[in-house]
């Protein structure tokens, strides 16, 4: 009984336009994932990786599908000519693959570091800004002209309204108040209490 050799050659080739479709598939993905964090050497070297995998399996598959129609055609011996040349493309991109992989543990080591100097100054920058905000909201500082009233010393404010020094001065800044009296103002509104402590 012969058994024809033809169910193999056609499940050769469907196999070989699946992994074709298959690796363009893999090297769009990669890239968009890739795209997600471009300044990420990690998912850079992945990608290049990808890349290289995807040259193999198209090398490959391509190559199946190069010698199948050929041996259709009956051109068995140009097919046999080209097949050291294929053979020899398959074999580079396995050693452009092997080396991107000899590489691998030192590009992981540089892409922890990188990263673990990057959440360092993120953190400083973080608690820097906390510390400047912090200020910021501490400190609240009076500059430039203040119109005054010369005789009852009142304040003028930005919206045109006069408040009393004290109340203008508690509103822009963290300054408090207490009320107290002056020796001057004691010897000339209560005389007879010169020398009274209580009133210092």
């Amino acid at each position: 009984m012969i058994v024809s050799w033809q169910p193999v050659v056609w499940i050769d080739i469907l196999g070989s336009v699946l992994i074709v479709l298959l690796a363009l598939k893999c090297s769009q993905y990669a890239f968009r994932w890739m795209r997600k964090k471009a300044d990420d050497t990690f998912r850079f070297y992945l990608f290049l990786m990808t890349l290289s995998f995807v040259m193999f399996a198209f090398s490959r598959s391509v190559g199946h599908l190069v010698k199948q129609a050929m041996l259709m055609e009956g051109m068995t011996s140009v097919w046999q000519a080209l097949a050291p040349f294929s053979g020899a493309i398959n074999t580079a991109t396995f050693i452009v693959i092997f080396a991107f992989s000899i590489y691998f543990n030192r590009s992981r080591k540089v892409h922890i570091e990188i990263q673990r100097h990057r959440e360092q100054l993120e953190a400083m920058v973080r608690e820097r800004t906390q510390e400047l905000q912090k200020a910021q909201a501490e400190v609240k500082i009076l500059s430039g002209f203040l119109p005054i009233c010369s005789s009852c010393k009142k304040i003028r404010d930005d919206q045109g309204y006069w408040s009393q020094i004290e109340e203008y001065i508690r509103d822009h800044s963290e300054a408090e108040f207490t009320h107290s009296i002056c020796p001057d103002c004691v010897n000339r509104l209560y005389p007879g209490l010169k020398d009274n402590d209580s009133l210092k």
